[in-house]
């Protein structure tokens, strides 16, 4: 995790996933990456288009991401190297075209609307967006959620045979070596349902797997399996839970929702999302 980056818009949601992302910066060592996106003007039939210069507003960026880069630097000498770019178009689309030029290792955003299940159904979230299309990691900071060192995570493991080809343990155990943590492995099951054999082969695969780590496992019986990874997250002493969205996964077929969408806009720790 050497290269982190930060989409910034200078808003109090933005500041706060900075002030995490900084945190993280000095744990890993690494460099920060500070992304602001100018949106593109819509034009209004009754009002025309107003009038904008695409070099001033990119220039205003970047000029207002360096004097950020430089309070960071006087307040946290640790980090020594601070990148600042500035571009205008699609947030979602801009940030995943940047990550992929530019061998971005991870990615901290905030997420606005968190809470509201108006906000997440009438407008969705960029940060869930970019979670869901991202090849790398992506951590979405709860609004003033404040970092704390990193001990316990929890993992929403779904009891899916593509598991056993693909690399998300591999990336599990990965982050959870480097961040030092103690895992909880979460399976979350229908309420009266028995694990069938199909099932139970692919616990026994994890626990194979995950040996070496320091980890619990739990099954969870749940008629939501968000509502179930929520209150584990309540009334445990968890600081992250990791989720991998996919698009028609055992999770969906079988509870009918989104558990990313869901615990990017409900979880009152960071979600950190992965891809297989």
């Amino acid at each position: 995790m050497k290269k982190i980056l930060v989409p910034c818009d200078f808003s109090e949601i933005s500041e706060n996933a900075l002030d995490y992302a900084i945190e993280l910066t000095k744990y890993f060592s690494g460099s920060l990456v500070l992304l602001h996106i100018a949106q593109i003007p819509v034009m209004n039939p009754e009002f025309g288009m107003t009038g904008y210069a695409y070099p001033d507003m990119v220039h205003d960026g970047e000029e207002s991401l360096k004097h950020l880069a430089h309070r960071i630097q006087r307040d946290n000498p640790l980090i020594t190297n601070i990148e600042c770019h500035s571009e205008m178009g699609i947030a979602s689309d801009t940030v995943l075209d940047y990550t992929n030029k530019h061998n971005v290792d991870l990615i901290v955003m905030g997420i606005s609307g968190h809470g509201s299940n108006f906000m997440k159904a009438l407008f969705g979230s960029t940060a869930v967006t970019i979670s869901k299309k991202a090849a790398i990691p992506v951590i979405i900071v709860p609004p003033e959620y404040k970092f704390q060192k990193i001990q316990n995570i929890a993992y929403a493991c779904d009891y899916d045979k593509r598991i056993e080809n693909n690399t998300s343990l591999i990336q599990v155990k990965y982050l959870n070596t480097l961040l030092g943590a103690n895992l909880q492995v979460l399976h979350v099951i229908p309420e009266g349902h028995e694990l069938n054999l199909e099932e139970s082969k692919i616990d026994c695969y994890v626990e194979e797997k995950l040996e070496n780590a320091m980890h619990k496992t739990y099954i969870i019986a749940e008629k939501s399996v968000s509502e179930g990874l929520l209150m584990f997250i309540e009334n445990h002493d968890i600081d992250m839970v990791i989720v991998e969205p996919k698009k028609h996964s055992f999770f969906y077929k079988l509870f009918h929702e989104s558990v990313t969408n869901q615990m990017a806009f409900f979880s009152p720790v960071p979600v950190l999302t992965i891809h297989g």
